[in-house]
């Protein structure tokens, strides 16, 4: 049998977050924001596969958050882009500071 210390606790790999509803709106950025800082996982990834459509400051919002999870040694990666959701993302070029699987 293995002590366990409370203090010495193993990160979750990953922690998956997924917007409510049809539309990924700055509001709906900032409470996955708001998700993603108080969980410890290593990787955050955001399931948009229920998102048809999306505003350029909620991807914003997905930048800044990216950039404070590197600081602190974590990542985050978007998943399931698709409709106008996933065109929202291309024309903005974001492929280069918000990677896709």
């Amino acid at each position: 049998m293995f002590a366990t210390n409370p203090h010495l606790r193993i990160k979750p790999a990953q922690l998956k977050i997924a917007p409510t509803g049809r539309y990924f709106s700055h509001a709906e950025a900032c409470r996955i924001a708001s998700q993603a800082m108080s969980g410890v996982a290593n990787t955050v990834l955001i399931d948009l596969a229920s998102a048809e459509d999306a505003t350029t400051s909620a991807f914003a919002q997905l930048v800044i958050l990216r950039r404070t999870l590197l600081s602190l040694g974590r990542d985050l990666c978007l998943t399931g882009l698709r409709d106008r959701t996933a065109g929202i993302f291309e024309v903005n070029r974001l492929a280069g500071v918000l990677p896709s699987i």
